[in-house]
């Protein structure tokens, strides 16, 4: 599938640290690419896949952080905001009512974060008090 690119496994030894939570009766779930991407033709291709294309990610949060009542629920829509991108997914977010941190590569090669809902906002976000 990936003809002619060159896999490249990063791990991600000192990682910066964007929020702190404290969680109370709540979980936290994180998609992101940092440990599943190849190269092909200078691009960036990623896990997870696109359905609807059956092929992998070409733009992508670096990673999408998402709060909710259980462990399933904060990892589906992780994966799932992840897969529709940083413009659509903060839409989905939003209208869902989710707590979401969307991390997102510039073309500088730094990370820019966006948010949705108050958890990442606030700077001491607690859940369940």
């Amino acid at each position: 599938m990936f003809h002619g690119g060159q896999r490249q496994m990063k791990h991600w030894v000192n990682p910066t640290r964007k929020s702190t939570l404290t969680l109370h009766d709540a979980a936290v779930a994180t998609s992101g690419d940092y440990r599943h991407w190849v190269t092909v033709q200078s691009r960036r291709l990623s896990y997870p896949m696109v359905p609807m294309r059956a092929a992998p990610l070409l733009t992508s949060p670096a990673s999408v952080t998402v709060i909710a009542t259980t462990c399933a629920a904060a990892d589906a829509w992780a994966t799932a905001l992840m897969v529709a991108g940083a413009n659509v997914g903060l839409g989905m977010a939003e209208q869902a009512g989710l707590d979401a941190l969307f991390l997102i590569r510039d073309d500088a090669g730094g990370v820019q974060s966006r948010s949705v809902g108050p958890l990442f906002t606030d700077n001491s976000p607690t859940v369940g008090d």
